[in-house]
């Protein structure tokens, strides 16, 4: 039996088991990511950056991630396809 105080001690995200916080405005999401997708490959130009950015908020399960997360992810799916 839980006690009452066990009962609101919070609760660990489902979401993400990395501890990554989930970002609820696409907006912030899609700023956030295109940041870091120019941080990971600077000749990338900012405006296309956020076009990519958008389109990969569209995927439930990786708006569901951190931004910074996705663009990594991407990057370095970019870079074994390079060669």
């Amino acid at each position: 039996m839980q006690t009452t105080f066990e009962q609101t001690l919070p609760h660990d995200s489902r979401w993400d088991p990395l501890g990554a916080e989930y970002v609820r405005s696409s907006i912030d999401w899609c700023a956030r990511c295109s940041k870091r997708l120019v941080g990971l490959n600077p000749g990338l130009d900012a405006e296309h950056a956020l076009d990519i950015a958008h389109d990969l908020s569209r995927d439930d399960n990786l708006r569901a991630m951190s931004p910074e997360a996705v663009a990594e992810q991407m990057h370095q799916v970019d870079l074994r396809t390079d060669s």
